[in-house]
């Protein structure tokens, strides 16, 4: 994955859960976007339609999208500035994901910052299989500097549940664009260890 383009966000999301023993950490399986369920052309021409729900529906299944043109990354930067949020959000989650889209840091002219960052919650029949690793959640963190999408990009089963909830309630300061509170996406890796 793009690991240049994370980085280049400034945003550094780190959970650590310590627990007792230590044991082998386990490599975590890539959970790839879905593919769009239409062709591409199509969803570009309902980020035209009248109704936002459509609009919005449109943006997030474009952001699966293999070998993007630019006809797809364009719509989706015009989106960006549409009068519904929740179009707003999906197109900023495309873009962040489509491939040959745009490195995120474009997307904002300062970094959204964590407010408060809570640990998740170890599972008890995680700790006790002694299941630890890290797994990578990818959030979009709204205009109001909400978590308002989360998803499981690299899963540890029995882990997944408790970092998506590690995440869901953290409070952001909103990332800025032009000066103005703008939605981002970005990554929190949650590490479980056993110590």
């Amino acid at each position: 994955m793009r690991g240049v383009k994370r980085a280049a966000i400034g945003l550094s999301l780190l959970l650590t859960v310590a627990c007792a023993s230590s044991t082998p950490r386990q490599q975590p399986t890539k959970i790839p976007l879905p593919t769009p369920p239409r062709p591409l052309d199509d969803l570009v021409r309902q980020l035209s339609a009248r109704d936002a729900s459509r609009r919005a529906t449109a943006a997030w299944s474009l952001a699966g999208a293999k070998n993007a043109d630019t006809t797809v990354v364009h719509a989706l930067r015009v989106a960006l500035d549409d009068p519904s949020a929740p179009v707003r959000e999906a197109a900023t989650w495309a873009l962040s994901d489509v491939e040959g889209g745009v490195d995120r840091a474009t997307l904002m002219d300062s970094p959204p910052k964590v407010l408060v960052q809570t640990k998740p919650l170890y599972p008890q029949t995680a700790f006790n299989k002694k299941i630890e690793g890290t797994v990578m959640v990818e959030i979009l963190i709204s205009e109001l500097g909400k978590v308002a999408h989360a998803e499981i990009r690299e899963s540890l089963p029995g882990l997944d549940e408790a970092a998506l909830a590690g995440v869901r309630d953290w409070p952001f300061e909103p990332a800025t664009r032009g000066g103005k509170p703008v939605a981002c996406v970005a990554y929190a890796p949650a590490m479980f260890r056993i110590h």
